[in-house]
């Protein structure tokens, strides 16, 4: 008999709305209980998904229920916490909502945990699991495009941390998740711009080298190129554009179609039903804490190569937000 997995979600606001309608459309799991301060939040979700579990403190959710999987869904500053704490408690798999963390030493500190207690962290970079970008890795890894040289990414409208994690995570998942070597970037901020509890910028733009020499730029912000997640991928013979503004969610041309054709697309999946077969395979998340952790050190890299005004090598020594660093020294 399958096992069915019970599912606890912490943080009951917007987003974790899209966790629960995965769960309750994965056979194997069963959404058993949710934790929120706020008891009206509770109240809604009993109302919307029938859940009868309802803790205003996710400790006493986590030491009552026997939970095998947790969503975190609060807001990024309590992401650390609330991931390590779990981890702590006997679940076999976590799903926790992007940036990641605050800063690297709280990222360093939540993989560590899951690793000492053999739990799988995912973060939800959810894109990953999105037709277009699995067809686009595919076909660069099949040579439809030649070698690739270089991705071109843009995010109009968002922050790096908030918004442009996916992006950067899209990039490096393009790319098969290649390791990079440096970062060089400069940020913008007017006033005192939060997201979601962290301090922001309104403008932002990295360069990266990856291992392989490739290289990517990344631009986020309210002033940039037109685009959402509109990614270009350049290769020696031809290129694959990503949502593009009013266009197709993938094209390509190259020496053989001479013109830009929309090629078949994967039918794609979700983060959860990933969760269920990494727990069952023993085997990593395609969105894993180590990718969610790389993706986090491109974002502070970017901060770290505005506050010191250089190239930053990799791996970042910095563990704090070099963002935040900066406001506090009357940088930014």
């Amino acid at each position: 008999m399958d096992k069915t997995y019970k599912v606890g979600i912490i943080g009951c606001g917007g987003i974790s709305r899209m966790h629960a309608s995965w769960y309750q459309s994965e056979p194997k799991t069963a959404l058993t209980a949710v934790a929120d301060i706020k008891e009206e939040q509770l109240k809604k979700y009993s109302e919307e998904y029938g859940v009868e579990k309802l803790y205003p403190d996710y400790i006493e959710m986590l030491e009552t229920e026997e939970l095998d999987i947790v969503s975190v869904c609060t807001w990024p500053p309590l992401h650390a916490e609330v991931t390590i704490e779990s981890a702590k408690r006997g679940v076999k798999g976590i799903l926790c909502e992007k940036p990641m963390a605050e800063n690297m030493g709280q990222a360093d500190k939540m993989v560590e945990t899951c690793e000492q207690n053999g739990v799988k962290l995912a973060i939800d970079h959810q894109l990953r699991f999105s037709g277009e970008y699995i067809t686009a890795k595919k076909l660069i890894e099949d040579g439809a495009i030649g070698q690739l040289f270089r991705i071109y990414a843009i995010c109009g409208g968002g922050d790096l941390k908030d918004n442009a994690t996916h992006t950067v995570d899209l990039m490096n998942f393009i790319h098969n998740d290649k390791p990079i070597e440096w970062v060089i970037g400069q940020i913008e901020r007017i006033g005192q711009p939060v997201k979601y509890g962290l301090d922001s910028e309104n403008f932002a733009i990295g360069y990266m080298k990856f291992a392989d020499n490739v290289r990517g730029i990344i631009e986020s912000g309210h002033d940039t190129a037109p685009g959402y997640h509109h990614i270009y991928c350049y290769g020696t013979d031809g290129e694959i554009e990503l949502s593009a503004p009013g266009g197709p969610s993938i094209r390509m041309r190259n020496k053989a179609s001479g013109e830009w054709v929309i090629p078949e697309t994967h039918p794609g999946g979700n983060p959860v039903r990933d969760m269920v077969e990494c727990i069952e395979q023993n085997r990593e998340h395609r969105s894993s804490g180590y990718q969610g952790r790389a993706t986090l050190e491109v974002l502070m890299a970017i901060y770290e190569s505005s506050r010191k005004r250089g190239r930053i090598r990799l791996p970042l020594e910095e563990k704090e937000s070099p963002l935040t660093l900066m406001i506090k020294d009357g940088q930014a």
